[in-house]
């Protein structure tokens, strides 16, 4: 991560004084060092008062990075043989319910963060004629749910969360998942809204890539990803899929996925041992811009710097509820 993710989120909600393991990657900036002690005999200076930093001035937008992927078909199952696609209509208006989970854990020491819950409206804007469908989400509701083992106060994670009223999320969905860059914008952020983007471009559920071929009952492929762990860490994700079921217009997809990384350098710290693994289920229906998904990946490496070794853990889940209107 280019910062240490939450500390100004758990600062808000009350948390303890010493920062929370949130699983930062290596190469961090590091905190300015204490000032001098004072001459002695000489008179402390009085502390200054304490201050709010001040909410952004403008909009705070990120980006989450288009992902290359590539399918191959290993089974092309039974049965009549369908392509199975994400089929969203021009001016289609869909609502849904994104919500998010977040643990870090620096060795033995471990930080999960309230689930994020964003309720809005989902909007099909354009659909070119190769069925790519440019699509904005606003959102319009904002809740926290409690996670056993959370330190976090649920009430006030739930205030943070409210920063990121007015959120919107607009990208590119093309008729077999591949997407274009997400972004993530905010007209007139709130307090912590920055820090919560990026806790967002963390967790944010990425669908499934699905393959070019018509496929029957019991296919599978697989999907290998490239990817930047937090911007940072450079990994492969290798998903492999299987249509279970097909009931008229739905199709449910399981998907299993396993984490690799070769050893890389980041900044002064060195990261070995990169591995990880994740389960999805998808089911998608003709018409409708997002199906129901449900995802969770776990990633795991070590970080060498000078004569410290450190293990870290990020796990991240996602999950998409289409919603009755």
């Amino acid at each position: 991560m280019r910062r240490l993710l939450l500390i100004a989120v758990l600062a808000a909600c009350g948390g303890s004084s010493k920062p929370a393991p949130t699983a930062p990657l290596p190469g961090e900036p590091k905190e300015a060092s204490a000032a001098p002690a004072p001459p002695a005999g000489s008179k402390p200076a009085p502390d200054p008062a304490p201050s709010k930093p001040a909410p952004p001035a403008g909009p705070v937008e990120v980006k989450i990075p288009a992902a290359q992927t590539t399918v191959k078909v290993v089974s092309g199952g039974k049965g009549k043989k369908e392509t199975v696609r994400y089929t969203a209509k021009a001016g289609s208006k869909q609502a849904i319910e994104l919500a998010m989970d977040f643990t870090g854990k620096q060795d033995t020491e471990e930080q999960i963060v309230p689930t994020i819950v964003l309720t809005g409206e989902a909007e099909t804007r354009a659909v070119d004629k190769d069925g790519n469908a440019e699509y904005t989400v606003t959102v319009t509701g904002t809740d926290a749910r409690s996670v056993a083992g959370s330190q976090v106060p649920v009430d006030k994670f739930k205030a943070v969360i409210g920063s990121l009223a007015g959120l919107t999320i607009g990208g590119t969905l093309g008729t077999t998942g591949v997407a274009s860059d997400v972004t993530l914008r905010i007209e007139s952020p709130g307090e912590n809204a920055a820090d919560t983007l990026e806790l967002l471009r963390l967790t944010y559920p990425a669908l499934p890539v699905l393959p070019k071929e018509a496929v029957g009952l019991g296919a599978k492929w697989q999907s290998t990803t490239s990817a930047k762990l937090a911007d940072r860490l450079d990994v492969t994700q290798v998903t492999d899929y299987e249509l279970v079921a097909h009931n008229g217009a739905t199709w449910t997809i399981k998907g299993t996925t396993k984490v690799t990384g070769k050893d890389q350098s980041i900044e002064d710290s060195k990261v070995s041992a990169i591995s990880g693994s994740g389960t999805s289920e998808t089911t998608i229906s003709a018409g409708a811009l997002y199906p129901t998904h449900k995802a969770s990946l776990e990633t795991q490496f070590k970080a060498q710097e000078k004569d410290k070794q450190t293990q870290f853990t990020i796990k991240v889940g996602g999950a998409v509820t289409p919603r009755a209107p």
